[in-house]
């Protein structure tokens, strides 16, 4: 499905409560009802991740942000989540899956006082 957008990727109607985006200042990216995003970016820049504590940059040095089309879930250019995807405001048919361990089972020995 189509996302209706303006020349500049905001789009027409934000995807959360449907206000309508009138406002299409460059470093106006939130919706003024719901504070949800009104342009799909990539996660992997230097506004998303600053490259420490784990959160490693994806793009170039001087990619500040990345514009995606409102549809995008996934980063063409490296894969990294778009910024609608992890708001859940765009359905996914193929999400990212990730593995977690599970806690190891703990078995009772003799010696162990049991709950009951």
């Amino acid at each position: 499905m189509k996302i209706p957008t303006h020349e500049n990727k905001f789009l027409k109607n934000c995807l959360n409560c449907e206000n309508p985006i009138t406002d299409l200042t460059e470093d106006h990216l939130f919706c003024t009802q719901c504070g949800f995003p009104i342009r799909n970016e990539c996660t992997g820049t230097t506004k998303f991740n600053s490259g420490y504590a784990g959160d490693p940059v994806e793009h170039d040095i001087e990619d500040d942000f990345y514009v995606l089309n409102p549809e995008d879930a996934f980063c063409p250019k490296c894969g990294s989540e778009s910024l609608f995807n992890i708001k859940s405001l765009i359905n996914v048919q193929y999400p990212r899956v990730e593995i977690i361990d599970p806690e190891p089972v703990r078995t009772l020995n003799d010696e162990d006082d049991l709950p009951f």
